[in-house]
């Protein structure tokens, strides 16, 4: 039976991102959303994408030569990330699912991306529990991400007790330890989750609009894992995030040589 997915591209400002392209080095340019769909892989038969109101037209465009079977559920009020997942609870069913933050690019660190959510799916799969994709981060980037702590299982896997949505550095010090992990950096997320339908019904339950929140409450309730993937991730809504998510593209190619000579000619002048 093949798993489900949903991407959130709802936010203020997600209407055109998934549209962008980038060109790889085998001469495509596929969109940000392409992209997003080739990372779920074989595992995933549908995917749920989260949408503006009144965007659903926009959307078809993009997705009408989509390899898997595509739906677009409309956020009628901007009230949050966390809403804009809830809107996927029908989708997704009683089922565990596979969720993508859709204002992120991901880059394995070598070879194809698509094992970044198989190594997810993976771990969910013998562990049976929502798991959260972690990157280890630097204080300084804090604002920017949702982070967690707990206990480290074995070596790159951790048991999250508690969950903060952009703690400061010394909420993050105080209350975000994690074995392993060098000083001055976090685990904060990856944008990478495979979750249990208990979310949904936690989400459902919240008057609060923040996944962070709701987290933490999963993690009380049920175990709830955190685990470092090999990978990067851009947030190609931030400033120059989709520059940096094509440049990481091209070094990996061909072109890297062609790419490097012109970075030094554009700083040389």
């Amino acid at each position: 039976m093949k798993r489900k997915a949903v991407i959130t591209a709802a936010g203020p400002g997600q209407r055109h991102l998934l549209h962008q392209t980038l060109a790889t080095p085998d001469n495509r340019r596929p969109s940000i959303g392409d992209f997003l769909l080739e990372l779920l892989g074989d595992s995933v038969g549908e995917a749920a994408i989260v949408i503006p109101a009144g965007a659903t037209a926009h959307f078809e465009q993009l997705f009408g030569h989509a390899k898997i079977a595509v739906r677009l559920i409309e956020q009628n009020e901007p009230r949050g990330y966390a809403h804009a997942l809830l809107q996927a609870r029908d989708f997704v069913g009683d089922s565990s699912f596979i969720h993508l933050v859709g204002d992120h690019f991901y880059l394995a660190n070598q070879g194809d991306s698509r094992s970044l959510v198989d190594e997810l799916v993976q771990l969910h799969e013998a562990e049976k529990c929502s798991v959260s994709a972690v990157s280890p981060t630097r204080e300084a980037l804090l604002l920017y991400f949702g982070a967690v702590g707990g206990p480290a299982l074995r070596p790159n896997v951790f048991h999250v007790e508690t969950v903060l949505e952009k703690p400061t550095p010394t909420e993050a010090e105080r209350s975000l330890h994690a074995a392993g992990i060098r000083q001055g950096h976090y685990l904060c997320f990856f944008g990478i989750h495979v979750f249990t339908p208990g979310l949904m019904s936690i989400l459902a339950e919240s008057t609060e609009n923040s996944l962070s929140t709701a987290l933490q409450t999963l993690a009380r309730r049920e175990r709830y894992l955190a685990a470092i993937i090999p990978g990067r991730r851009f947030d190609i809504g931030s400033k120059y995030g989709l520059l940096q998510a094509q440049l990481a593209l091209g070094l990996r190619g061909a072109d890297r040589d062609e790419i490097l000579t012109m970075m030094l000619e554009l700083t040389a002048r």
